[in-house]
This record gives structure tokens, sequence and C-alpha cells, in this order.
């Protein structure tokens, strides 16, 4: 028998037994009566290195767990009421990619009289990406890609004990070797910064994963002024010393670390950022913001028109350019007005202005499929690319006929017209995402490109009749606001985020985003994307033309816009009629109630050319990838389904007979794996809580 060590101890994190239920030991390994054989017998086991013997002799009552290969044996029945695993909540810190030690695990099962004894079963770790356990011997090992916690299960006779694991990683940067007394004067400054203002990015921003980090900015130093910047979350921190002169701007290092790759590989949720300055004399007290890392990667193409060079380009977050790809019939010298299905499979564009006659491309190579020839200016496609709802001008002169006009991709014949009650004509329509609406302006005065008087309506399009049905009013203008436009649907086609501004051109505008569900009866101003709390009153009205991401990700919508706000100290012009048109992009809430602002202030669009104007942002998926083909989600299969390939990757493959995973299809909640998640725009998503 194995000797026992009785020890007292302070009662820790424990699993409790339920009373009245009777532990019998001797049935705990598979029905076994757990009697020796042969009389006397001896249970070993190797832990650490260092073999325990034990002895049990005649008809005593025993028990045996096994964990991988080994047989424990833990004596009588201690009757024991909890087990404790130590070390409790362990933090296991990575250090500039230097791994920590492997650490011990050791159980300990716990009598009625508070004294505990080693217990040996089996250990688990549920975050097999952060590091490896022993599932004999309780030991952790860190793999050191990333930071993050996760759940230690120990398992003994049917019981199980569990405590948590947080492995952070923790990246320094100092490149011009600071003495470390001057770095020491940070942590004892006292006196708050007369001069330093922080411009971006905002306060409580919300980054995806995916992307190129931000140029962090401010305003108020001097040249030769030190900087600490310190970021921190419980699985991630990070720690610069660098001299930054005026305009200031800081980016996280790249080499030898990625620290904002190992930020958002890292972190799920809020980031502390503060950055504190050193004079030569004082070292003051830091200017603190807080971001948001979501557990999602922004996916798809986004893409935009530059106007300075007539084109429209495409930018996949993350990418550091845009890329010129699309290839204009003859004689084509500028394409516009865009829009791209959702599943990324064709555009539908405007060609050289004026009249501007629309035709169709191939998304993935950028082939022209058709050329109408036919006056339009901007479009609508179908989901799925097969439709095109055109003709919100009918001539050079940008006059309308009053009606759109519903064709396939490659024809301008009409199979049917929408025509909204008079006085009025449609403008700048959107197609939702499940197929079954569109939404568009009428406008009462001016003409298709120039209007100051237009509200926001909705139709349901039924493209097997084909017909347009139940045509209404959801949005009104204001005095404040005439012009009511740019309508785009979220997602989930229960939400449209629309324009109200002083004009529909935007050069000089006043404008700001909003959000409205389907009867109108529910508006909100999106006021933090719009950059409440975060830039001057004047720039929180330079806001225009919303696109939603097509799908959830994180548990929020993702709306792409134009600003012609000021970018930090990079770009400050704030003439009305010279400021630069920029693409931005700010996380939605994905489950909006009425009277709260479900927006989180924006970001600017990493990889943009800044010498452009930038417009039209249009945002889809990539095009769908086939079965075999490498994914990380289901809603970049053809199919709707990532799986894994059994090789520790994923691949796009068939529906699996279980349950859907989180961006796996989906027809309903009932269909997804995780009861917390939601299905939104017919993939699995979770809702941040």
């Amino acid at each position: 028998m194995r000797k026992n060590d009785d020890i007292a101890s302070p009662r820790r994190r424990r699993l409790e037994i339920a009373m009245g239920v009777s532990i019998l030991l001797w049935t705990a390994c598979g029905g076994s009566s757990g009697r020796t054989s042969g009389g006397d017998s001896q249970g070993t086991t190797s832990l650490g290195g260092t073999t325990t013997g034990a002895t049990s002799t005649g008809e005593t009552t025993s028990t045996s767990t096994t964990a991988a290969t080994e047989t424990y044996d833990v004596g009588p029945d201690p009757q024991y009421v909890a087990i404790e695993i130590e070390p409790q909540d362990p933090v296991l810190e990575i250090l500039d990619g230097q791994l920590p030690p492997p650490l011990q695990f050791t159980a300990y099962g716990v009598k009625a009289d508070d004294t505990k004894q080693q217990i040996y079963g089996s250990w688990d770790f549920d975050r097999f990406d952060l590091a490896d356990m022993d599932p004999s011997m309780g030991v952790l090992t860190v793999k050191g890609d990333a930071g993050g916690i996760g759940t230690v299960t120990f398992t003994w006779n049917g019981m199980q004990a569990t405590t948590s694991a947080t492995i952070k990683y923790h990246v320094t940067h100092d490149p011009e070797g600071v003495d470390p007394g001057i770095k020491g004067l940070f942590g004892g400054a006292v006196d708050p910064d007369p001069s330093m203002d922080w411009l971006y990015p905002y306060d409580q921003t919300v980054f995806p994963r995916g992307i190129q980090g931000p140029v962090l900015q401010w305003n108020g130093g001097n040249a030769g002024d030190l900087y600490y910047v310190h970021l921190e979350a419980d699985t991630f921190e990070f720690e610069g010393w660098q001299t930054v002169d005026p305009p200031s701007r800081y980016t996280l290092p790249s080499m030898p670390l990625d620290a904002w790759l190992k930020l958002t590989a890292s972190v799920v949720g809020d980031v502390k950022v503060s950055v504190q300055r050193y004079d030569g004399q004082t070292a003051y007290l830091p200017k603190v913001t807080s971001w948001t890392i979501a557990d999602a990667n922004l996916t798809g193409i986004i893409y935009y028109w530059e106007v300075n060079t007539g084109s429209v380009v495409r930018i996949t977050p993350g990418a550091t350019a845009p890329e010129q790809f699309l290839q204009p019939p003859a004689g084509v010298t500028c394409i516009a007005c865009h829009s791209v299905s959702r599943d990324g499979n064709r555009i539908v564009a405007s060609f050289n202005g004026g009249a501007s006659p629309w035709g169709t491309f191939d998304a993935a190579t950028g082939v022209n499929l058709f050329d109408s020839g036919q006056s339009s200016g901007f479009q609508a496609i179908s989901p799925d690319g097969d439709y095109v709802i055109w003709r919100h001008w009918s001539d050079g002169a940008f006059n309308s006929l009053g009606s759109l006009v519903l064709s396939t991709f490659d024809s301008t014949a009409e199979l049917a017209l929408l025509d909204p009650p008079d006085p009025g004509a449609p403008a700048h329509p959107a197609w939702s995402p499940d197929g079954e609406k569109v939404a568009f302006a009428v406008r009462t005065d001016g003409n298709g490109l120039d209007f100051t008087q237009s509200t926001l309506w909705l139709a349901e399009v039924d493209l097997v009749t084909p017909q347009f049905t139940n045509i209404v009013q959801i949005a009104t203008n204001d005095p404040s606001r005439p012009t009511v436009t740019y309508p785009t649907f979220a997602p989930d086609s229960n939400w449209i985020a629309f324009m109200r501004a002083t004009q529909a051109r935007t050069r000089g505008a006043q404008g700001e985003l909003w959000l409205t569900n389907l009867d109108g009866s529910v508006q909100i101003e999106l006021a933090r994307a719009n950059g409440a709390g975060a830039i001057p009153i004047e720039q929180q009205s330079a806001n225009y033309e919303p696109t939603f991401m097509p799908v959830a990700s994180g548990g929020y919508f993702w709306v792409v816009f134009v600003s012609e706000r000021q970018y930090g100290n990079i770009l400050t012009d704030q003439n009305v009629n010279t400021r630069r048109k920029q693409l931005w992009v700010a996380a939605i809430d994905a489950n909006p109630a009425a009277g709260v602002d479900p927006s989180h202030p924006a970001f600017w669009l990493p990889g943009q050319e800044l010498d452009n104007h930038n417009m039209r942002g249009n945002w889809a998926l990539s095009p769908c990838k086939e079965l075999g083909e490498g994914c990380e989600a289901g809603f970049e299969c053809c199919g709707g389904f990532c799986v894994d390939d059994g090789m520790g990757g994923k691949v796009c493959g068939d529906k699996p007979d279980t349950c859907s995973l989180i961006g796996d299809a989906c027809d309903d909640a009932a269909d997804c794996c995780d009861p917390n998640a939601q299905c939104i725009g017919g993939f699995c998503s979770i809702i941040p809580g």
C-alpha cells in the first residue's frame, strides 16, 4: 500500500462531492473488484524521476486508475471530500520568445478532517494550441506561439478538479539601450503631462485580428523626448522605450518579434495602453487608453474607388497596398460606382462618368463579362451575382425615368421594374444578404448625382416571379439632414446602416452614419463610429457611404465607410474643399437595441494609399474555396464548412454529421455546436457578453 502523507492545510479551490453519494472505490475501474492477486502485491508509479512503491497484504480492498499506460495504487478508501490541484491558477511568462520551464502540477485528495494526500490520475489541458500536458505526469510545457488562458483538468476515479493556467506573452523593445535608472523614473512619476495630447487610436476602439497594427500618434512632445509605451492584458504585455520626435508616431516593432501579431494572437478582450514621456528632467504620468481585441479576423475583400486614378481597386485586410485588377472594356478609362456580390463572385460598375453605362466583371480575375452600353450610374447586385438592379439615372445629365430595372448580370432585358410611389426617383440601391430585400433612397429634387431631398425605402424582391412588392418608406429626413441615402444591409439582413447628410454628393457635406431596423421603428445614430468623444465635433459630421462586411465575426458587424476626418497627425487638412477622403472601419454590436449606440470607435483601414481620395468601400467575401482548399472558417468555403484535415490544419469539406462550428454554415442557432452561438447571416457566430 502506498504510504499516506496526511498534510493539514487551508482549504483551496476544490471540487465538492455531493452529500449522500457514496464513492465505492472498488468499482471505480471498469467494475473490477480491485483485490490484489497472489496475496501480496506492490503498485508503483514514476513521478518526476522518483519511483514510489507500496505493499498490500491479504484481501485488502484497493482501487486503481489508469492514465496513459500507468496504473496507480492509491490505497484504501480515504473518504476524500474534494480534490485540490497545486499550483492554483499559475501564470507562465514567455519573455521575448524565451519559454518558461515546464510546470509540474500535483493533485491531492482532501479528507473530511481537512488533511490531504497526493493522488495520481490523468491530466488534461484544453488549450493545446498554447501548451502540451503530459497526461500521466501532470507536466505542462508551453509552446511559445501565443499567450492565453486554458483549463487544467485532473481526473481520478470519476472525480475531477480544475484550475486555470495563464500563459502571458511579454515583449520588450529597447533599441537605444536606455539607462535602467531613467527607466525607473517612469514608475515613480507623479506629475500629469502638461502638453501631451493623445490622437490615435481612439479610446475603446475594437480591433480585429488579421490587419496591420495601428500607428500610435500624439502631439505635444519635443525633439529628444523619451517615451515608455506599455500595453498590458492578462495574457500579453509589451514594454518599449524609445525617443520619438514630433510629429510623434510609434508603431509596435515587427522584429525580432511581431508585437502586434503576438498581441492579437494572445488577447481576446481589453488591452490597457499607456504612453509616458520623459523630457530629460521629468517623467510624467501616462496618457491611458484601452482597446478591445475581438475574437475575429476581418475577412473578404474591400473594393473601393480611387478618385485620383479613376480606378476600382481591392484590398484584402492585412495587405500593405491595394491592387488594381479590373480589365476594362476597350475605350473605358474610368470605372466607378461599383457593387460586389456578397459571395465575391461578380462586380457591377459603371464606366467613364456622365451617362455611366454599366457592366459586370469576374471578381476573381477582373475580366469584363458584360458591357451593357446602357446608362445607369449606381447599381445593386444580388448576393450570388446573377442579377443586377440598375438605371439609377438614364442619361448624361443624370436624369431619371423614375424606376429601377431588374436584369440578369449579362443582359439589359427588363425582368421587373422597381417603381416607388410618386413623387420621386429611386437612388443608391442595395441588396440584402438573404437576397429577399432591396433598400434604396427616393429623391424628390435635383438629379441622380446631385440631390438634397431624399428618404429611405424598402422593397421585397422575388426572383421567381420576378417582381418587387411591399414598397415602404422606413426613414424620413429632417431639415438639418434632408438627404437620407446610401443604405447597406447588416449580415443578418435585419438592420440597415445609412447616411444622413446635407447633400448626396459627399464633398463638403455634413453627414453621419445611422442604423435602422426594417420597419423604421428603431433608428440609432452610430455616434461612436462617427467619432463622438474622440474627435472635434465638426469632424463628427464628415462620415459617409457605409458598407457592411457580409458576415458577422467575433460577435460584431463590421462596417467600412468614408470619412474626411483627421487621421491623427498624419492627415491633418480640415479644409472642407481639400481634406482627404479615407476608408475607416468600425465594429457594431451584432445585437442592436433601441436607445443604445451599438457602434465602437473606428480605425483607419491600413494599406490604403494616403495620397489618394478613397471612396465607396464595398465589402464582399473572397471568391469561395472548393473542397480540399485551406480555410480558417466555413464562410470562406463554397459548401460553408471548414473541417479538420487530420494533420493539424483545416480545409473546406463536406457538411459534418454533427453540429456547425463558429464560422460554419447554419440554418438556425440549433445547428451551432456552441449553445451560446447565434446563426447570423447563415453562419454561426458568438455575440460578446
